[in-house]
Parts: structure tokens; C-alpha cells; sequence
């Protein structure tokens, strides 16, 4: 039933048909052109030497003839030359040949020149002909070079097999004049038409069984009905990458061998960008798959001891007390029970900054951002941590003129606290820290100074990275986000933080907040200042 039904030729392959309607049609006006100037040529040639007939010898009027050949052969080709060449005899014979008025020629010098003219005429006409032939054949060959040389461009920049589909269907519309669609393989090895929104030049209703054969058994599928689309298979390095499938507007599209091909190259570019992207994608699941495995590791490797070492303590406590609960003083139960809860809050600590870390590094981060001063934050953040800074001494340098800070105070206080936890972590016990702040004209600089060994040389940037620690994890305690978590948090806020060695001190963090215009304040009627 199907082979019955008669197919109303689409609008778009007639609208691809007029171009080359259009193309015949204006040749054979310029064929028609060309002869009617072959025998035009003559006839000028003769008016121009008529008036002069006495002057000029008959060689110099069959080198005007010559000249009005070789121009025709020049513009027009062989045909149109030869049909002045050869009417040229005849009027030059009539009008200068002796006897005059007559086509007889009795001269054999003027018999010697028509005929040389003759021969002239056909070899440089034939000459003309080639070299308009291989001008022409150049320029096809330069416009298929840029072509694809366009066509390279444009898939170089595809990001998808989708982006390659839309430049497919765009390039071959515009460089064949032919409608087409590139159909991909699922999971299961079936062809599917692309995702994205079809361009107006694709191509619809093609038969998905013909190009399934096509794409299983690796060979074109094509059909003698000129509406029936081409299916093309697609194959880079033995992989199957999809199918190809083409109408044309005449079946003889393909039928020269250079254009042939042209279309193959077409194809191998499409099909190396497909296998690109296709290994890219591996490529890169495969690194982050590695990424995600060592990320594992390194995080399993980085909490197993700071957790094990609270939980053991906390486990110990609590199963003495269990245990041999009468046997202790009310000053022993105590001691276990701040044993229990340092270590619980330890593990809550511990985990909080791991939790902060995953939740930070999605991007998932709110600021609640209000007007601030510097030192109330500074002055939170020693408060968090007086039990931890003892008997340590601390000196801050805030200058009084410190401009209000858009910040999340929050946030801030715990780059504070992770900077001077850091400081008394990695230096001598009793030794100051500095905590200092410096107005700049864009930005407010903060500044956490210790005087401990310092930072190991070109190491003032990995510090920063997820579970790195310069101490050994029996040393110190601490996964190694802290500083992760700084940088991420001040970035955040449109600042930098970085680190460096101080001469005469340890190592300083050194923090650059971005300055924003401060509210303006509105003072209450009569607190004018005086």
C-alpha cells in the first residue's frame, strides 16, 4: 500500500531544485551568447577593414580577423571561435579576396592565410579552452578546500553530538544543496533522531528500518527513487558512531569522482569529530571516576584517626564508668564525664567543618551578609577560642577608623577561628600571634601573624588544598579542610586570602575583603554632633 501512494515533491527540495534551474538556464544563454558574437566578430572585423582596404595589405586584414577570433575564443570557447573562424573565410573572400565580390580566391598567399588563420584559430582556441578549464577546475577546488576548511572550523568548536547533528545538516544543505539528518545509536544500538530543536534544511521521515541496516551491516543503503533519502554509515577506528542520511536533488549528485570524493571527506570529518568527543567523554568519566576514588581515599585516610582517637576516649570513659561506677569519687566521675563531653564536642567540630567543606564546594553556600566592623568579629572569634589560647598571648593592631564591612559575620568569625586555631596548632606553646588590619584604597587587609617555623618553601599554595596538612596525622589533629574552608568562604565574599613566611615571624594569612559604600546614617533629631 505504501508503494502505491504517490509522493507530493516537498517545497523544500523543489526550493533546493531552482538553484539549479537557474544554473542551466544561464548557460545556455551564454552558449547562445557566445555564438551570437562568433558571428558578430566577423562582420565588425569587415566594417572595421572595409574603409581601410587600400591602406592595409590582406595580411594585415586577416590579422584583424585573427584578433576578432582569438577575443570571441577568450570570452566564449572553442564553439563560438569556431564559428567566426570559419564565416570569416567566406567574408573575406567576398570583400578582399581578388577578384573582389566574389568567394573565388585566386592569391595562394591569401589561400596560405585563411588556412593558417584556421589552424590558429583551433589551436588557441583549444589552448583557451583548457585554460579556462582548469581555472575553472581550480576555483571548485579551492571553494570544496574552504568548505571544509569552514566545516573543521565549526566542528572543532562542538561541544556535543547534538552541536555536530545542527553543523552536519547546515554544511551540507549549504555545500550540496541537499536536505539531511544524522540519526545516533542508544544504549541499545537503535537509531533516534537528535534531541535538539531540527534546523528548516533537515531532513524528516526517513526510514529508520533502511538506516538501521545500513548502520548494522556498515554499508550504504541507497535506492534508484530520487526521493529516497542515502543512509550513510558513520565508522571511525572500527566504532559504530551513527548514520547519515542524505537526499539529494538528482541522483547524479555523487556521480563525478572528485566530488565524490569531496562528500567522503564530508563525511570523515564528521565522523573524527564524533569519535573526539565520543573518547573525550570517556576521558573524562574515567578521570572523574579516579578523581572521586582518590578524593575517597584521601578523606577516609584523613578522619580515620581524628575520629577513631575522640570515639576510643569517649568509649573508654564511658565503659569505666558503666562498669565501675561505685569505685569513683564524685571528682573521678567528673573528670570522665569533661573527658566525654571535650571529645563528643571534638567529633561534632571535626565533623561540622567536613559537612561545611562538601556543602561549600557544591556551590550551595548562602551569605547572609549585614553591616559589620572588623574588631566586634575579631573580638567573637578570640572569645570562641579563649580556653584553646590559655595563657598565650595575643596582640591586635585595629586602627580606629576602620570602615564598615557587607560581610557574613558568621562566616568570617570562622576564617578567624580556623586562622588562629592553625596558629596554635603549628606553634610553640606561650608564643603570641598577631592579628592586625590595614585599610587599602579597595579593600580592607587582615592580617594573622604566629611565630612558629613557618610554611616549607612552595608550599604556600597547597596548604590551601582539601585534606592537605604539613604535619603528619599523628602530629597534629584535623582533616586538613580548615584552610580549604577559609579560602572558599573569603572568595565567596569577592576577597583573596593567601599565605606567606613574615621576616621575624612564622607564617601570616593574610586576608583582602572587598570595601563597599557604607549606609548612610540618619540621625535622630537633636544628636547632631556639636
Amino acid at each position: 500500500m505504501r508503494n502505491n501512494v504517490q509522493h507530493k515533491q516537498p517545497e523544500s527540495e523543489q526550493n533546493q531544485q531552482l538553484p539549479a534551474m537557474v544554473l542551466n538556464r544561464g548557460r545556455r544563454s551564454e552558449c547562445l551568447q557566445g555564438y551570437l558574437w562568433g558571428i558578430a566578430a566577423p562582420v565588425i572585423c569587415t566594417l572595421v577593414d572595409w574603409p581601410l582596404r587600400h591602406m592595409l595589405g590582406t595580411a594585415s586584414i586577416l590579422m584583424t580577423y585573427l584578433l576578432g577570433i582569438f577575443l570571441v575564443a577568450s570570452r566564449y570557447g572553442r564553439g563560438a571561435s569556431m564559428t567566426a573562424s570559419l564565416l570569416s573565410i567566406p567574408i573575406f573572400a567576398f570583400f578582399f579576396g581578388p577578384p573582389t565580390f566574389s568567394f573565388a580566391i585566386s592569391d595562394i598567399e591569401n589561400i596560405v592565410g585563411l588556412a593558417v588563420m584556421i589552424v590558429v584559430a583551433n589551436v588557441t582556441s583549444n589552448l583557451l579552452e583548457k585554460a579556462r578549464l582548469q581555472a575553472e577546475i581550480a576555483r571548485q577546488r579551492e571553494n570544496r578546500t574552504n568548505a571544509l576548511y569552514r566545516l573543521s572550523q565549526a566542528l572543532s568548536d562542538a561541544q556535543n553530538s547534538q552541536a555536530v547533528a545542527r553543523i552536519a545538516v547546515q554544511h551540507i544543505h549549504d555545500d550540496f544543496a541537499a536536505a539531511a539528518v544524522l540519526l545516533f545509536p542508544d544504549a541499545n544500538n537503535q537509531l533516534h533522531y537528535p534531541c535538539a530543536e531540527p534546523l528548516r534544511q533537515s531532513l524528516r521521515g526517513v526510514n529508520l528500518a533502511a538506516a538501521q541496516r545500513a548502520f548494522e551491516q556498515r554499508t550504504i543503503e541507497r535506492h534508484s527513487d530520487p526521493n529516497t533519502p542515502i543512509y550513510f554509515p558513520l565508522e571511525y577506528s572500527q566504532t559504530r558512531l551513527g548514520v547519515l542520511a542524505i537526499r539529494f536533488v538528482t541522483l547524479s549528485a555523487l556521480s563525478n569522482p572528485e566530488l565524490t570524493t569531496f562528500f567522503d571527506t564530508f563525511r570523515n570529518l564528521i565522523a573524527q569529530t564524533l569519535e573526539r568527543l565520543r573518547l573525550t567523554e570517556q576521558a573524562n568519566n574515567a578521570s572523574l571516576k579516579a578523581e572521586t576514588e582518590s578524593l575517597r581515599n584521601e578523606l577516609l585516610s584523613a578522619i580515620s584517626h581524628d575520629l577513631r582517637t575522640p570515639l576510643t576516649r569517649i568509649i573508654g570513659a564511658s565503659t569505666a564508668l558503666i562498669e565501675n561506677n561505685s569505685g569513683f569519687s564524685e571528682e573521678e566521675k567528673l573528670d570522665f564525664n569533661k573527658v566525654i563531653l571535650e571529645e563528643a564536642q571534638r567529633t561534632s567540630e571535626l565533623t561540622n567543618k567536613i559537612l561545611d567543606m562538601a556543602r561549600l564546594s557544591t556551590g550551595e553556600i548562602i551569605l547572609h551578609q549585614e553591616w559589620n566592623t572588623i574588631e566586634e568579629i575579631v573580638g567573637s572569634a578570640l572569645h570562641r577560642l579563649e580556653k584553646n589560647l590559655g595563657t598565650r598571648p595575643v596582640r591586635t593592631l585595629l586602627p580606629d577608623n576602620l570602615p564598615l564591612l557587607w560581610i557574613d559575620a558568621v562566616l568570617i568569625e570562622q576564617v578567624l577561628t580556623n586562622l588562629i586555631e592553625n596558629a596554635i596548632k603549628y606553634t610553640p606553646a606561650g608564643s603570641p600571634i598577631d592579628i592586625s588590619a590595614e585599610l587599602l584604597p579597595t579593600a580592607l587587609k587582615i592580617t594573622v601573624s604566629d611565630y612558629g617555623l613557618g610554611i616549607a618553601k612552595g608550599m604556600e599554595e597547597k596548604i590551601f588544598d582539601k585534606f592537605y596538612r604539613l604535619e603528619s596525622e599523628t602530629q597534629q589533629n584535623g582533616v586538613g579542610v580548615g584552610l580549604t574552608l577559609c579560602r572558599t568562604i573569603i572568595e565567596t565574599h569577592g576577597g583573596t586570602i593567601h599565605a606567606a613566611n613574615c621576616s621575624e615571624k612564622g607564617a601570616s594569612f593574610i586576608i583582602h575583603l572587598p570595601l563597599h559604600e557604607p549606609p548612610q546614617i540618619n540621625w535622630p533629631e537633636g544628636m547632631g554632633t556639636s
